[in-house]
């Protein structure tokens, strides 16, 4: 679907670590959030601390080696595996791209050590890369020793579940244990939030704690309304929040009736399969992040096959309709982003020029197949930002 070279940047782009200090205990960003009496009880408990600048971001994503670090913290023994291993650690990785030197190596051997993570057919772990809903709810019951069992999916308002996939037993026992917030709402195959995960490794924590076979302990309020909170934001903005989800990442565009679709990076942006596997279960996203100041792209199917019975095997098929001036409106790390439609174009397959960064400023390009049951071209919509709202 896209060169090389722009799947290159996009991997790049993916592995920039997101760094956590241990030197901070307080949550400044936290306290309004419905994540306040989470972060409070597992810093209490020593199991996470905040970033150098007093923050917790609830609403940023959390990366593979950090999630490790807050899972191996939560039990003694886990605790006691890992300062072993930091004393004794295999002078040979068990992953390609593991520095037996780096600060998570430890978290990477005892987790491996315990069955709790297996890597990826490739021979890597993708340390920096952030962690889905399914994985987090897996790696967290791993831990604990869970063995769950069934194929068919319960289903729960809280969290996505589908029946037959390799993560149904363990999204079964979640639920069954009551660990995911009831207003989480976590949809599979997205970047979870630390805030998210959190709430579920302080509910695991504290039913194993108090020897329950579910979480009983009272649901976390919402904080206030965004609109109560903020009243110096104009009207135009306060209706724009309409458009704001409760997902990490998520494009709406209600001129062509798209509300709240999710928006995925891939895991592997190097192959055309990797590329793809995020069109199961929404739209994909390469190159910057909303904000960034460079190129978004987010692309979806618009032709679909019969054998393919994913809702979004033609989710984009109607974005040529997008007029000039019209909006779209992205959610990401805890902001809202309005875009301007300023133009639509059909360009040859192999024409990649238009993601390249021309030093212009930002813009965010929606990417499909053209035309629709084609190859033979692609279409883009083009759009510039023209508001950015803080939701928490």
């Amino acid at each position: 679907m896209l060169s090389r070279r722009a799947l290159a940047f996009a991997a790049i782009l993916a592995m920039l670590p997101t760094a956590i200090s241990a030197q901070a205990a307080t949550f400044l960003d936290v306290q309004a959030t419905p994540y306040a009496t989470v972060y409070a009880y597992l810093s209490k408990e020593g199991i996470v601390s905040g970033y150098a600048d007093g923050s917790g971001r609830p609403y940023a994503s959390i990366n593979r080696a950090e999630l490790l670090k807050v899972i191996l913290s939560m039990r003694s023994e886990d605790r006691s595996l890992v300062k072993r291993l930091r004393i004794a650690m295999p002078p040979l990785p068990l992953f390609s791209d593991v520095d037996q030197k780096s600060w998570y190596a430890p978290y990477v051997e005892a987790a491996f050590e315990r069955k709790i993570i297996t890597g990826y057919p490739d021979g890597t772990f993708r340390p920096a890369n952030p962690v889905t809903v399914e994985e987090a709810v897996t790696m967290l019951l791993r831990a604990y020793g869970e063995k769950a069992q069934g194929a068919s999916a319960t289903l729960s308002p809280s969290i996505e579940n589908r029946d037959n996939q390799w993560f149904t037993p363990y999204v079964n026992a979640s639920i069954e244990k009551n660990i995911v917030m009831h207003a989480a709402r976590l949809r599979l195959g997205t970047p979870i939030t630390r805030g998210a995960f959190f709430a579920m490794a302080y509910r695991m924590h504290d039913l194993t704690a108090k020897r329950q076979t579910a979480f009983s302990g009272p649901e976390t309020s919402p904080p206030p309304a965004i609109v109560a909170s903020r009243p110096q934001i104009a009207v135009a903005a306060v209706q724009t929040l309409q458009y704001a989800s409760q997902k990490y990442f998520a494009i709406s565009m209600p001129s062509i009736g798209i509300s709240d679709l999710a928006v995925i990076h891939p895991s592997d942006p190097f192959t055309s399969q990797g590329v793809l596997e995020p069109l199961q279960n929404g739209v994909g996203h390469l190159f910057s992040f909303p904000g960034g100041g460079g190129k978004v792209l987010i692309y979806g199917h618009s032709s679909g096959y019969p054998w393919d019975k994913s809702q979004y095997t033609k989710i984009f098929r109607r974005i040529n309709e997008l007029k000039t001036g019209e909006k779209v409106y992205v959610t990401y790390d805890g902001k809202l982003h309005m875009y301007e439609v300023t133009h639509g174009e059909s360009v040859p397959a192999g024409d990649t020029s238009r993601y390249n960064d021309d030093g212009k400023g930002e813009e965010l390009i929606l990417y499909t197949c053209w035309p629709p049951d084609s190859i033979s071209e692609r279409y883009l919509v083009h759009a510039v930002p023209v508001q950015k709202i803080a939701l928490r």
